[in-house]
């Protein structure tokens, strides 16, 4: 027996149809779903969620007229929707994000309509073809009115090429020497740092790697993005150095000595050794590097441009040397003039005391032990034992029997100046000696200065070239010939478009270097074992100042702010 209820399609719309005399009590509400859920068409959507009891109210009050008995009865529940599809750009026209919905009871998305879609919008390049079909695979198997957003197309970054750069082949003879040999238990010797590096005529020491070229990127439009060839550098090869001939891009050494390297340059200094400095060999000045088997005494200078070495004591004796200073055994020296003025007060907080013995390096300094010497080191001061009234200047960090929890030197009086970490084990005495410690913010990296001004220029070139654009675009208007200005007019508009996108990015990048320089580091004194009253920290115009005794502990400089912490 066939059903009296029956379904067909005008166009979008759905009809429902029951045949004339049929009685309302068989084609009730559930009957009436139950075809729907039957049908070819109940994927369609409904007019509304209670249409089919609407429909079967309406075909009672049909029914119960006479008139109407034998009249067919249709009424519209249901159209039909297709599958649709929406398409963004981002602000960038670097991404293309398609969102599919599914139809109800309509036709489904096709790789071919979605790339069609595509094309309409000019949209070309960096077309994702898994992204197209996961849209296509939603709209056939979802639910209808599911929704569903992915990547259909993603443009390329251009990349930019990086900057020749210079690989050393050997050992920086001047970090050598102040490498703390490791015993056969694993700690450190602090009096063992290695034999020097040494090198002969012939041996490659610095290489080049050349720069590389941009890789352009596009836009979704196919619009080509330029990228920036790496910079390229110069070789400098240094005193006692040459190219090689087998190789432009290798520096090799053209005499024995000790190699060292200052970015793309090297050179090898000769060595002076000799077995004291005293009255009888008088003031040494030496280009090249000094070893001193002994001592430097009183009153003696010793200026080099390379490393100095010492293998005893210096005593009231000056140091200058533009690569590392290495004292194997201590340095000792005197405040100056202190009997003559008595002006001196070792407690009071801005103290810096005069003394006899000084150590200027432009590498690092190393000693077993100091008192009443002043050292001024651009990569920082190592020492064995303990620093007592002293004046230290660096940049570097200072540590004192060690480094991190296992330093075990004392630090104790003077001053301190410097933007880095320092490590002891204990710091200050008993006594309450006034040890005093300014902290100053490292020195932004040279690389990201010379980035940012190289930045800074490209901006002002592009900005320079955008405005040349439209000035020639308002000249393009007073041309009679309207081909010719057309024309002139699309080419100097996608020009000043690229210009345009280059000067964003390049203010992007400007805006990242400036937010990085407004950070630091944050810089400690590690304390290993105790503190004793007396300590006074100083950062611009900021105290932090110890009063008691205390454990090992922790002092930092974070987010410009002195504080205290404990060594966990």
């Amino acid at each position: 027996m066939s059903s009296p209820v029956s379904f067909r399609v005008s166009e979008r719309d759905v009809y429902i149809m029951i045949d004339a005399g049929t009685s309302p009590s068989d084609v009730k509400a559930e009957a009436l779903q139950k075809a729907w859920q039957a049908s070819e068409f109940s994927a369609a959507k409904l007019l509304d969620p209670q249409m089919l009891t609407q429909t079967a109210t309406k075909y009672a009050q049909h029914f119960s007229k006479d008139s109407n008995k034998s009249i067919h009865f249709q009424v519209i529940i249901a159209e039909i929707f297709d599958a649709d599809l929406k398409l963004q750009v981002s602000d960038d026209d670097m991404k293309v994000t398609a969102s599919g919905i599914v139809g109800y009871g309509g036709k489904a998305l096709t790789q071919e309509m979605i790339i069609s879609a595509l094309r309409e919008k000019d949209i070309t390049s960096g077309i994702q073809r898994k992204g197209i079909e996961a849209l296509v695979e939603h709209t056939n198997e979802a639910p209808p009115g599911a929704e569903m957003s992915v990547t259909v197309a993603k443009g390329k970054h251009p990349i930019n090429g990086s900057n020749a750069r210079f690989k050393p082949l050997v050992d920086d003879a001047r970090k050598r020497v102040l490498r703390p040999q490791l015993r056969e238990d694993g700690t450190a010797d602090m009096r063992d740092l290695g034999a020097q590096v040494t090198v002969d005529p012939g041996q490659p020491l610095l290489q080049k790697i050349p720069l590389s070229k941009g890789r352009p990127g596009f836009t979704v439009f196919g619009q080509e993005l330029e990228a920036m060839d790496g910079e390229d550098r110069d070789f400098a090869p240094g005193e006692g150095t040459k190219i090689s001939d087998d190789d432009p891009n290798i520096i090799i050494a053209d005499r024995t000595g000790l190699p060292s390297f200052n970015g793309n340059s090297v050179q090898v200094d000769d060595v002076m050794q000799l077995n004291n400095v005293d009255v009888s060999t008088g003031h040494v000045k030496f280009k090249g590097s000094v070893i001193v088997t002994g001592n430097v005494s009183e009153g003696m200078k010793v200026t080099c441009t390379g490393d100095i070495t010492v293998g005893g004591y210096v005593d009231s004796a000056e140091l200058y040397a533009d690569g590392n200073i290495t004292v194997q055994k201590g340095c000792i020296g005197r405040l100056l003039n202190a009997s003559e003025t008595g002006e001196h007060d070792e407690d009071a907080d801005d103290w810096i005391p005069e003394v006899s013995t000084k150590l200027v390096a432009g590498g690092s300094v190393w000693c077993a032990y100091a008192q009443y010497s002043f050292f001024d080191a651009k990569n920082g001061v190592h020492t064995n034992k303990q620093l007592t009234h002293c004046h230290v200047v660096t940049k570097g960090p200072l540590a004192i029997g060690g480094e991190g929890k296992a330093a075990r030197g004392k630090l104790i009086g003077g001053t301190i100046e410097t933007s880095d970490h320092i490590y002891c084990g204990q710091l200050g005495a008993p006594a309450g000696t006034k040890t005093r410690i300014y902290w100053s913010l490292p020195p932004h990296d040279p690389q990201a200065v010379s980035h940012l001004n190289h930045l800074r220029s490209s901006l002002a070139k592009l900005i320079a070239r955008a405005k040349t654009l439209q000035q020639g675009l308002e000249r393009c208007k007073s041309l009679e010939d309207e081909a010719k200005r057309v024309q002139y007019q699309q080419k100097l508009h996608g020009e000043l478009k690229k210009i345009k996108s280059r000067i964003t990015t390049t203010r992007i990048s400007i805006d990242s270097v400036l937010e990085a320089f407004e950070t630091h580091p944050t810089l400690r004194t590690m304390v290993s074992r105790e503190v004793f009253p007396g300590i006074l920290f100083i950062f611009k115009e900021k105290s932090l100042r110890i009063k008691e005794h205390r454990n090992g502990t922790m002092f930092l400089l974070e987010d410009k702010q002195l504080r205290v912490d404990s060594l966990l």
